[in-house]
């Protein structure tokens, strides 16, 4: 499983519609969200492939300005804890 974290900066006056779309997606959560538009996100995936797929799919959200990677994990056994 992959697991990432995320900034995204949404449009002034668009976050709470950027918020329902991107919670919404499949494997994204918004964990908070600021007054200034920018939102804290994560990303669960199976593979390197579909985290690059939700973040461009983030990326390119009506109402998003900006996505920026601020962290990736990759857990071989998801069940198990470390």
């Amino acid at each position: 499983m992959n697991v990432s974290s995320l900034i995204v900066h949404a449009r002034d006056g668009h976050s709470v519609a950027v918020q329902g779309r991107l919670s919404g997606m499949p494997g994204i959560e918004v964990h908070a969200a600021s007054p200034e538009g920018k939102l804290i996100v994560t990303i669960e995936t199976e593979s390197d492939r579909e985290t690059v797929a939700a973040y461009e799919r983030i990326s390119r959200t009506d109402g998003v300005l900006s996505a920026a990677m601020v962290y990736h994990q990759i857990e071989s056994e998801p069940d198990q804890e470390i």
